[in-house]
């Protein structure tokens, strides 16, 4: 394994982490550790290909979950704490393949 792809392996274990500590924390605590992920997504260079774009789409995705459901406007596309785990164990999902691969 070369370095670019070391790299590349590390930054996709600390996604994992980061999506695994947005599972196991309160809705409360959820928007820091977002916000960590958001960014490690948008400023790391070696997170955008085309191989990993969905991570990309992940990021976007973050920015629409709100959990307090009164403040939660449907119609505009924001989501629950259900839909929150369904697109982090998505991301976790797909990206597992690609560490058993290294």
């Amino acid at each position: 394994m070369n370095d670019k792809q070391a790299d590349l392996m590390l930054h996709l274990n600390e996604v994992v982490f980061m999506l695994n500590k947005i599972k196991r924390t309160n809705a409360s605590e959820r928007s820091k550790t977002i916000g960590q992920l958001q960014s490690k997504i948008w400023d790391e260079p070696e997170l955008e290909n085309e191989a990993l774009y969905f991570l990309q789409d992940l990021a976007g995705d973050l920015n629409f979950y709100e959990p307090i459901e009164r403040d939660r406007d449907t119609t505009l596309g924001y989501y629950d704490s259900d839909r929150l785990l369904e697109l982090t164990d998505a991301a976790i999902k797909k990206i597992e393949p690609l560490l058993a691969a290294q």
